[in-house]
């Protein structure tokens, strides 16, 4: 019998590559972002040795010079698309990395229309995130992509290449043509640029394999001897990198017919210039320009297939616009906008895109801080200490709270905030609406006739006894969603605010979203983890059950939803917001925002929330409601009011008490490296010291020593430190002043090294414990660049971990190293024995540790 009929596999090649850009603008804020003529050359020779290597025909590779936004976000996605084999994308032009968003940067790629200007993006750049999840998405994926990065910074991508799934991993590889930070020169116009000469060399002559195959192995290993002699324009030895997992290896990009690299004449590689010049300089770091950038722009990606977008559309580019929401609310809020950027009202007269949108979330009480007291640091950057930047995110052109009493209690007080920005609340409708359900395993459930119309208590109390074990209910931190707000606002009239913490605390951390509670819940992957699966009721926003079903997997429990008519709901709104400071395109930014807000208020928008579960009204009923929902969720008690909020918020903070917080610096010679910039180590610092309130306790430990002395110095001692907040009294806030300037005067020890062991001993001892415990929440924080762990043996760094693990003090390890965190280090070996958390420089370690701090400090708010 005949078998099924071989199908060859399609192989392609996209190759991008960015010699003229369309403004002169950027020539005035960031010399080195001229055009690159060599660029030119790059697309011509590789397109040529691609042809003749056998691997990818002729029609199946592409060039893109000097493409727009639209052109080469829609040309990747049909790429992908049409692939089943091999994808090869390549790139070479600008980019610039945002060193602020951790130890890696953020690495975003220049086409066509970027700039770097005045206001708060970098307009025409797109983000390498974005770019390597486009790759991940679609209905049809390549067996297997090779993306080639010529650029300086390269070595940045791989931070988040290293966030990807382990499937994804090994369908993707990378070659990267320096490592991470560092710059590369361009070469003149007459020559390829260095890197992709070498990449040119390599491809064309073979290997001395029989059949001269050039593979991601031998291919990494050509380029970096070729290269090896080489400087960066840092004058730092060039190393391109690649990242692949094992099985890649000996993935074929070419075999040409020629002879192997013997014999053959090498291509010169063109030195870099010490003095950059305009034309010759591909890269610099956002950091050059902080001062005339607030944020960079994120892209919004939108399904290949929409239509092709026209060649004219290259010409005016979409308008960037920013929306600012409630972590509850980000899945079903970047749907919602993801519909409306793909749909008509969208596009103009020549069928263009009029706007892109980044959707990013931010804690719901810093978020009102911030625009209530905080608007001036907000719009300056934060120079007194508290960075809205940095603990929210980048200046926002619409909000959308889950509760509306988070936009009327975000108003100045003072009446001084109009003087920065403007808020104008749509307050008539809300944008969809969603009760608070009682989230609870099917057996703890009342009969369906009495899960509504139940106040909270008598639910509980109904809760007990039903299972094996006594019932738990947890809900979501109240200082970072407003259903968190909303949930401890209901626990508050069932007993005693600190009853109710007291019990939260015993059931550890809160999430910081709702999502993240009942997932943690669901993928419980010990006995003790899905027993507490099986006891526990979470207190949640009623879409919250998808996302459980989502996250439950085999392991997970059947879940009903009960309505108490008690506790409020949310009831997201729509908030224009207007910076004074950003004033050259205001028309237009007002135009976008009002098409966005007409779209979301329409029966298209409000489609796209009652999909997610969200209903149109309070008592609106569900047109087709999952198993465990009621279609009608009976009487409740409306949205949370901004007097409710204010109390329940102060409630919560008095039912907390003041934290006891330790931070080990680590002092030592090799950290002078990581020492100061933007992402250093001092910045990171002070940015968690931000975090803290007038009552909170906290102190810091450099960490050097020699020989028999003590393994730390103080720093800051143990104490309350005031607060950078705006609303805090001035002895306050000089004490604040006076915490931050003590870290602003530190310096490494570059003679020292840090015994890392015997300060956290030290720490722990000073922690207090037993009897002399009075229920503080405690922290200790380690911030290293894991230089000196070596400096234990095997045995004693046991005995550390065991040690931590006996004390139950959380300590959470902040490593400059981004392999700090990998499994079998010993940063998450004392993070997970304690209960705390690792944090490495492959994400944003200022906001990672604030956010950790911010679970146990009482705050400014």
């Amino acid at each position: 019998m005949a078998g099924p009929e071989r199908q060859e596999e399609t192989n392609r090649a996209l190759l991008v590559g960015v010699v003229r850009y369309a403004s002169r603008r950027p020539l005035r804020f960031a010399e080195g972002l001229g055009d690159i003529a060599a660029v030119q050359r790059n697309l011509e020779e590789l397109r040529k040795v691609l042809r003749e290597g056998g691997i990818f025909d002729e029609d199946g590779i592409e060039s893109l010079s000097s493409p727009g936004f639209d052109q080469f976000d829609h040309r990747l996605g049909l790429a992908r698309d049409r692939t089943d084999g091999l994808l090869l994308v390549y790139f070479a032009g600008h980019g610039i990395v945002d060193t602020r968003t951790g130890g890696h940067g953020r690495l975003l790629l220049g086409l066509r229309d970027a700039e770097v200007e005045h206001g708060p993006g970098f307009p025409g750049w797109i983000r390498w995130e974005d770019v390597l999840n486009r790759l991940c998405s679609g209905k049809n994926r390549p067996r297997h992509t090779v993306v080639i990065l010529d650029c300086c910074y390269a070595g940045n991508a791989a931070g988040a290449w290293e966030e990807l799934d382990e499937q994804d991993k090994e369908r993707i590889s990378l070659l990267l043509a320096v490592q991470k930070n560092q710059r590369i020169d361009a070469g003149n116009a007459k020559t390829p640029t260095p890197y992709t000469a070498q990449l040119i060399r390599h491809l064309e002559q073979g290997t001395e394999e029989s059949d001269h195959a050039v593979t991601l192995g031998s291919l990494q290993k050509s380029l970096s001897d070729g290269l090896r002699a080489e400087k960066t324009v840092g004058g730092r030895e060039w190393s391109p990198l690649a990242y692949r997992k094992d099985g890649a290896e000996n993935e074929v990009l070419a075999r040409p017919t020629g002879g192997g690299g013997n014999g053959q004449k090498p291509i010169s590689v063109i030195k870099p210039k010490r003095e950059p010049r305009p034309h010759r300089i591909r890269l610099i770091s956002a950091t050059a320009v902080a001062a005339v950038t607030l944020a960079f722009t994120l892209w919004r990606v939108t399904s290949c297939d929409a239509p092709p977008v026209p060649l004219s559309c290259a010409n005016h580019p979409p308008l960037e616009l920013r929306v600012l929401t409630d972590p509850d609310l980000e899945p079903v809020v970047s749907k919602a906008v993801s519909d409306f950027v793909a749909s008509d009202a969208n596009r103009d007269e020549e069928n263009c895109r009029r706007t892109g949108i980044t959707v990013y979330s931010a804690g719901a009480a810093e978020t009102v801080e911030a625009f209530r007291t905080q608007y001036g640091e907000w719009a300056r950057l934060g120079r007194s200490g508290f960075n809205p930047v940095g603990t929210v995110g980048p200046q926002p052109d619409v909000w959308i709270p889950a509760s509306s009493s988070s936009a009327y209690r975000a108003q100045d007080e003072e009446s001084n905030q109009s003087s920065v920005l403007s808020m104008s609340v749509d307050g008539k409708r809300p944008l969809a609406y969603a009760p608070m359900v009682l989230l609870l395993p099917e057996k703890l459930a009342e009969t369906e006739g009495r899960r509504a119309g139940l106040k909270l208590a008598d639910l509980m109390t109904a809760m007990k006894g039903k299972g094996e074990q006594q019932p738990e209910v947890r809900r979501a931190d109240p200082r970072s969603t407003d259903a968190g707000l909303a949930a401890a606002r209901g626990l508050y009239e069932t007993d005693a605010p600190r009853n109710v913490e007291l019990r939260q605390r015993r059931q550890g951390r809160p999430a910081p979203s709702s999502k993240d509670l009942v997932c943690g819940l669901a993928r419980g992957d010990s006995d003790e983890a899905r027993a507490a699966d099986r006891r526990t009721a979470a207190l949640v926003p009623e879409p919250t059950l998808h996302a459980y079903q989502r996250c439950a997997g085999v392991t997970g429990v059947t879940r009903v939803a009960e309505y108490p008519h008690d506790v409020p709901g949310l009831d997201p709104v729509f908030v224009h917001v207007r910076w004074k400071a950003a004033r050259l395109d205001e028309e237009k930014r007002d135009r976008a925002v009002q098409r966005l807000h007409d779209w979301l208020t329409s029966k298209d928008g409000r489609k796209a929330f009652q999909e997610e579960a969200f209903r149109d009204a309070p008592q609106a009923p569900l047109s087709s409601p999952s198993p465990g929902l009621l279609t009608i969720p009976g009487p409740s008690s409306g949205a949370l009011t901004p007097d409710e909020a204010t109390a329940t918020l102060e409630k919560y903070r008095q039912a907390n008490a003041a934290s006891r917080v330790r931070f080990l610096l680590d002092g030592s010679g090799s950290m002078s490296r990581w020492w100061d910039g933007a992402s250093g180590a001092r910045e990171v610092l002070k940015q968690s010291l931000s975090r803290f309130g007038p009552d909170d306790v906290y102190g810091v430990w450099t960490v050097a020593s020699a020989g028999s002395d003590p393994p730390y110095r103080e720093l800051i001692p143990f104490g309350t430190h005031g607060s950078w907040s705006t609303t805090a009294g001035k002895d306050e806030q000089a004490k604040a002043t006076k915490a931050g300037k003590a870290v602003d005067d530190s310096a490494p020890e570059l003679s020292l090294e840090a015994d890392i062991g015997g300060a956290l001993r030290a720490a722990l001892q000073q922690m207090p414990g037993g009897n002399e415990d009075d229920g503080h929440p405690q922290l200790i924080v380690l911030v290293t660049d894991d230089e000196d762990n070596d400096r234990m043996n095997a045995d004693q760094r046991n005995d550390l971990v065991k040690l931590v693990s006996e004390r139950k003090v959380p300590v959470v390890t902040v490593s400059f190293n981004p392999g700090g965190c990998l499994e079998g280090q010993l940063d998450l070996r004392l993070a997970e024995a304690s209960g705390g958390k690792c944090l490495d420089a492959r994400g944003d370690l200022a906001k990672g540790l604030g956010a950790e701090v911010s679970q146990v400090a009482q705050g400014h708010q």
